[in-house]
């Protein structure tokens, strides 16, 4: 069988010598903690990359750089490697949320594919498993351009809000917290290769 291979994204930039290499996508708390989105994405990544390369599972790094790539950049790679495996990949980005509210979301195009609304039911499907304590704020639509421009299958995965100082603390900053946000992305790559394939 020819298996379905995941392409992982991380919004935004990372660090380079200890800068952080995108404008805005940050927050700083009253205690003066700060959290950098793109750092935290990739920490996430780079998890679940650990994971499926411990379960023998293949995929790709859409962005292995630390510096923020364009879109369109990001969108040509995700479509060359969907052309090149026969249209056997599905994009996964991470990010982590921002505007007061708490719990995670997924966002699909508004013209979705069959694939992409089958990924992002496993989003909610899997999400009490793995964050019983926690709200699924639900599958959304938006024409963001890595999901309205790909051939993929693709979803935004957004993981918790960077300015709930409880959320950040609990599941972005602490290392608990990233692990289980992994392992919860993990599972849901494992199920949408088991069943649709």
């Amino acid at each position: 069988m020819n298996r379905l291979i995941p392409v992982l994204g991380n919004g935004h930039g990372g660090m380079i010598g200890g800068v952080y290499q995108t404008k805005g996508k940050r927050y700083t708390f009253k205690d003066g903690t700060t959290i950098y989105e793109g750092e935290y994405n990739r920490a996430i990544k780079a998890r679940v990359i650990e994971q499926l390369t411990a379960k023998g599972i293949p995929f790709y790094d859409l962005v292995p750089e630390q510096q923020d790539i364009r879109m369109s950049t990001r969108i040509s790679r995700a479509d060359y490697l969907y052309k090149k495996n026969q249209k056997r990949t599905f994009l996964i980005d991470l990010h982590s949320n921002a505007g007061g509210g708490h719990g995670c979301e997924t966002w699909i195009a508004r013209q979705s594919s069959s694939k992409s609304k089958a990924l992002a039911r496993w989003t909610e499907a899997l999400f009490k498993k793995h964050f019983p304590e926690s709200k699924f704020r639900g599958i959304k639509r938006k024409n963001w351009d890595i999901l309205a421009k790909t051939d993929n299958p693709a979803i935004i995965l957004e993981l918790f809000f960077m300015d709930n100082y409880e959320e950040c603390k609990k599941y972005l900053l602490s290392s608990e917290g990233r692990d289980r946000a992994a392992a919860y992305v993990v599972d849901i790559i494992e199920n949408f290769i088991k069943y649709h394939s």
